[in-house]
């Protein structure tokens, strides 16, 4: 192999091996997050709960950019429990309420840019319809922070698909599959 190509195929490896240490860290430090969560939130959340054990096979099956993803969107339906527990919202002014509802329709776009229900397990497929059902709901209502981490956590579970790893240097990258349905479809069912 000529020295230019053996240098580019070593240093793909490096940055497969670095982007697979770095998934690893996000997902430990997103379990952790979730753990104090799940303490604070104790008796409630069998989503999250059902988030984190999917994770935990991701890790296991060396997935971890997928088990951060997941272990993401169970930290941010952790706050919007948390704040469905009567955290009060406070008034929004008109300016604020417009920024707000900018990052929800962003948040929405790019959920319906990324989901695709035919990689998705199951449950996680679930969930995500849930959050999405929920976060146009409490927007309606203008519980925008609640709103917000549950848009957050759809778009968490449409970027991660507790499928086979991306990034590990053994493994290669799932197929793309067709693109997904649109959000409001999905909220709507």
């Amino acid at each position: 192999m000529p020295p230019k190509k053996a240098a580019k195929k070593s240093a793909k490896h490096h940055d497969d091996q670095r982007q697979y240490a770095k998934d690893l860290r996000r997902a430990y430090e997103h379990s952790g997050r979730v753990e104090i969560l799940r303490h604070i939130l104790s008796g409630s959340g069998d989503e999250i709960a059902a988030l984190v054990k999917l994770a935990q096979e991701q890790i296991a099956d060396e997935a971890p950019n997928h088990a951060a993803d997941l272990l993401r969107a169970a930290e941010h339906l952790s706050f919007a429990a948390i704040l469905n527990r009567g955290v009060g919202e406070g008034e929004a002014s008109l300016g604020l309420a417009t920024a707000i509802q900018g990052e929800f329709s962003r948040l929405l776009a790019k959920t319906e840019e990324r989901w695709e229900p035919e990689d998705a397990h199951p449950k996680v497929a679930k969930i995500y319809r849930d959050s999405l059902k929920k976060a146009l709901i409490a927007r309606d209502q203008g519980a925008y922070r609640q709103a917000l981490e549950l848009a957050r956590a759809a778009e968490a579970l449409a970027h991660g698909k507790a499928g086979p790893a991306k990034h590990h240097p053994n493994k290669k990258a799932p197929k793309k599959l067709a693109a997904g349905s649109n959000v409001r479809e999905l909220a709507a069912s």
